[in-house]
């Protein structure tokens, strides 16, 4: 778990980035602006930012390994890519060589800075997901939803960084390239980071 961990600390350099690769929507807001009501800024006002990634690949499948249930797919521009296919991919006995699969991925990461005292440093996960009934066409998908909650630490203007403290104790550094968060956060707040993905597959012909 310490690898992951760490990278999804990482991830919580995207509050004061702010900008996303191609095929990727990021947008950082003030609380107001997310319920919906006018924004109006204050310093009391911590960073938010949701940022969203939509993949859907519709390919043929060119090999199976019914034994480690990898299946290798090839899209019309005859790129490859292995997936594995989880136990939520039922009937996965039914699928050949040749068959036409679509494949639905969605990441989101959300990031929110809180007060010190509106969350408790730690981590949280939870797995769902659904599968197709006995004889139907192959197919699953699967949720996977982990929240941690870092602390900030330390904060140092000149050097522009921020120190967060993530469940296991451990304090990674972060460059803040947005300085303007910086009238926006303090030490001992609180960073939760949400981590979702949610991948489909489904058999679209035989």
């Amino acid at each position: 778990m310490n690898y992951r961990l760490c990278n999804y600390l990482l991830l919580a350099a995207f509050i004061f980035i702010g900008g996303c690769d191609k095929g990727q929507k990021s947008t950082q807001t003030s609380p107001s602006e997310e319920s919906g009501k006018a924004a109006t800024v204050t310093p009391q006002q911590k960073p938010i930012l949701k940022n969203e990634t939509l993949l859907t690949i519709e390919a043929t499948v060119t090999a199976i390994n019914q034994a480690t249930r990898q299946v290798t797919l090839e899209d019309a521009e005859g790129e490859t890519l292995t997936i594995v296919a989880g136990e939520q991919v039922r009937n996965l006995a039914q699928v050949a060589v040749g068959d036409k699969l679509k494949v639905d991925y969605l990441q989101i990461i959300e990031i929110k800075v809180l007060e010190p005292e509106a969350a408790e440093v730690g981590v949280r996960q939870t797995v769902a997901g659904e599968r197709a009934e006995a004889g139907e066409k192959p197919a699953g998908a699967a949720v996977t939803e982990t929240t941690i909650v870092a602390s900030i630490e330390a904060i140092d203007k000149e050097k522009q960084t921020v120190s967060l403290k993530g469940p296991e104790g451990h304090i990674r550094t972060l460059k803040v390239r947005k300085p303007e968060n910086f009238e926006n956060i303090a030490v001992d707040d609180k960073v939760m980071i949400t981590f979702a993905q949610l991948l489909a597959v489904k058999v679209t012909e035989k």
